[in-house]
């Protein structure tokens, strides 16, 4: 059998992006993970150690902000998921203009930013705003008081979310080949079972990568827990901002960002296992 050949020329042409990629992210990574074992004003220590990750792990306090981090993105994968799956199933059904401007909707959240989504969700959210407001007023409901609650964060988390998970399933299901439903349909199978036995196995694939990249952008929030969480319902996200601008506390905010890091890759790792064994005929 006649081995590849490899081009040289072509591989050079990688060069410049892995450079880019090693001195953007890789030597910074370097630095946080060299820095999350150096003494701090809490642990005024004279060697390196892993007392940072035992303090923020022991502690009941930074425990509970550890698993409200894994809530929240665990939550919002499973809401957002299969509404973007549903969405996804829904857009393939439209076509032309009006599937152009669908995509265009879609997109608008990604390019406005996460800011102003978390802007329109301040305004909306009150109890004397445009939802609540007269309803309220009517006496049909006692003011909810959302702001500053998971509840709030969670909604704008899914809303930003959505359409990230939705052109990604849209492109996972565009991929099948209609000539299977059609030979399905040929052979009396129920729209039930299209779904069953074809639709929902070849679209396992964008499944994970949807869930993946839903659950990696719900973990590193940072403007949701900011804008609409408590004070008290931090997550690592916001712990990072404390301990660097407020105690100026730099390892501990180095293993805060390491300890995140790993429990993203754990999830991430278990989630791709699991889909594995899902996907492998």
């Amino acid at each position: 059998m006649k081995k590849p050949r490899i081009d040289i020329a072509k591989s050079l042409l990688l060069l410049p992006s892995l450079l880019l990629v090693t001195v953007l992210l890789g030597l910074p990574l370097v630095v946080i993970f060299v820095a999350s074992f150096q003494p701090n004003a809490l642990f005024p220590a004279d060697r390196v150690g892993l007392f940072n990750y035992g303090y923020l792990v022991g502690s009941q306090y930074y425990l509970g902000i550890l698993v409200r981090t894994l809530r929240l993105a665990i939550v919002g994968a499973l809401i957002t998921v299969p509404l973007g799956y549903v969405t996804a199933m829904l857009l393939q059904r439209v076509s032309g203009r009006a599937a152009n401007l669908a995509i265009m909707g879609l997109t608008f959240p990604i390019l406005a930013g996460p800011l102003v989504v978390i802007l329109g969700w301040m305004a909306l959210l009150p109890n004397r705003g445009p939802i609540f407001g007269p309803l309220v007023d009517a006496g049909w409901i006692a003011p909810p008081d959302l702001l500053g609650t998971e509840v709030a964060v969670l909604a704008s988390l899914v809303q930003f979310m959505l359409p990230f998970a939705i052109l990604t399933l849209f492109t996972s299901l565009r991929q099948i080949p209609n000539d299977l439903y059609e030979a399905s349909r040929n052979l009396g199978a129920s729209a039930l079972q299209k779904f069953l036995h074809i639709t929902l196995p070849l679209s396992l694939p964008g499944v994970l990568s949807s869930t993946i990249i839903v659950f990696s952008l719900g973990a590193s929030s940072y403007i949701s827990p900011h804008y609409l969480g408590g004070a008290a319902d931090q997550t690592l996200t916001t712990l990072i901002a404390q301990f660097v601008l407020v105690t100026y506390n730099s390892p501990m905010a180095a293993a805060s960002a390491m300890l995140l890091i790993a429990i993203m890759v754990a999830v991430i790792f278990g989630v791709g296992t699991a889909f594995g064994r899902l996907i492998r005929p």
